[in-house]
């Protein structure tokens, strides 16, 4: 049972759980596909727009817009999400350069008097937190639980 416990508390560290305020700290593995919600809406001249403020000093910020799919890199898709207005981020076979703070918001068209146009930007109330887990994986950890557990019993 001690065991059992254990290891239960050891998974949790694999899940999404909230720190400081409205970021989310989300680990995840290499390989792994995780996907991100947004909480702000479309509307006709709104468009969603995904964000990264990269954890790496040498990795570029990285701006996502649903208005022009054409320009995302091919482990990123924005998920139409009916339920929500809204587009999700998905990240496929996540890497070491991917870790970083995700946020979305909403670009809005505005058209003045004189056919100039102009955008507002607002952002979400939630910020994402992506970090690479760097442990061996639980089947390793859960094995080397046992060991431990079996070699101290004797």
């Amino acid at each position: 049972f001690r065991l059992i416990s254990v290891v239960l508390v050891l998974l949790s560290k694999f899940t999404h759980h909230l720190v400081s305020g409205s970021v989310l700290e989300v680990t995840a593995r290499p390989g792994d596909n995780i996907t991100l919600y947004c909480d702000c809406e479309l509307s006709k001249r709104i468009s969603i727009m995904w964000i990264r403020n990269c954890s790496h000093e040498n990795q570029p910020s990285l701006v996502l817009k649903s208005i022009n799919q054409n320009y995302i890199p091919p482990r990123f898709e924005l998920v139409n999400n009916s339920s929500s207005n809204s587009y999700d981020l998905l990240i496929k076979n996540i890497t070491n350069p991917d870790e970083g703070l995700y946020y979305c918001g909403t670009r809005e068209l505005n058209i003045e008097e004189y056919k100039t146009s102009t955008y507002d930007y607002r952002y979400s109330n939630i910020t994402t937190r992506i970090i690479l887990s760097k442990c061996f994986g639980l089947n390793y950890l859960f094995v080397s639980l046992i060991i431990f557990t079996a070699k101290f019993n004797y």
